[in-house]
């Protein structure tokens, strides 16, 4: 559909891992991160994703930490939706396998640094 120039607007929720499989290192792992089976670090980089997205014709791409600023989110969700065209936006959103020490009610704060 994007390659296609369709008007169709894509939301892609970004853990960073396999959430679903407790964990594990995926394609959206960045470089040095350590998940299940990457205990010394994931040695690649992560897909850029967006970078993909951006080398078609006419795509509004963007990028939030949705919690870092939901002013932010919102705009950029926002514009997806008025793009005449294909949008994706790509939001970072953390899962309870990032054992942050503040846990998931405080990750806005974690996502801002």
């Amino acid at each position: 559909a994007v390659a296609l120039g369709e008007n169709i607007n894509i939301l892609i929720l970004d853990t960073e891992v396999y959430s679903n499989t407790g964990g594990q290192s995926s394609k959206a792992t960045p470089l040095g991160s350590v998940a299940k089976f990457a205990q010394k670090g994931k040695r690649t980089q992560k897909k850029d994703l967006g970078g993909l997205m951006m080398t078609y014709k006419g795509v509004y791409v963007a990028s939030c930490a949705m919690g870092a600023n939901y002013a932010q989110c919102v705009k950029a969700l926002q514009e997806a939706e008025a793009h005449d065209g294909p949008s994706v936006v790509i939001c970072y959103a953390p899962c309870i396998e990032h054992r942050t020490k503040t846990g998931l009610s405080n990750m806005g704060n974690d996502m801002k640094a």
